[in-house]
């Protein structure tokens, strides 16, 4: 697994495939989530957050958001009710990063025990 970005990632940046391009290919995809959606780089219409989830077709999706969010940017709702709705991702919230931890470390486990 290879850490592609966070949420909280300088700049605005934009979801061309060149971005990735010197990074290893994942077998999993886990997304952490808060309340930033991310800056839209000019003439792109979704942030690289929101790509590197669509890029992630194909591969099992482990995602995370943590609760509460009172200050949860819209797109970045949107983008989680999409995933939510979305039968090909493990959906689930988390209150702190103990249950974070477990919740992750369950969900890995299981995942790579089924690939």
């Amino acid at each position: 697994m290879t850490a592609v970005m966070l949420e909280t990632d300088p700049g605005v940046d934009s979801p061309r495939p060149e971005y990735g391009a010197d990074r290893q290919p994942s077998d999993i995809f886990v997304g952490l989530y808060w309340q930033r959606y991310g800056q839209v780089a000019p003439d792109e219409e979704i942030s690289r957050l929101e790509d590197e989830y669509r890029r992630s077709a194909g591969l099992p999706r482990l995602v995370y958001v943590k609760e509460p969010a009172v200050r949860r940017e819209p797109r970045l709702a949107g983008l989680l009710r999409r995933i939510q709705a979305d039968d090909t991702a493990l959906y689930k919230p988390f209150a702190d990063t103990a249950e974070l931890s477990r919740l992750l470390g369950d969900d890995l486990a299981r995942t790579l025990a089924l690939g």
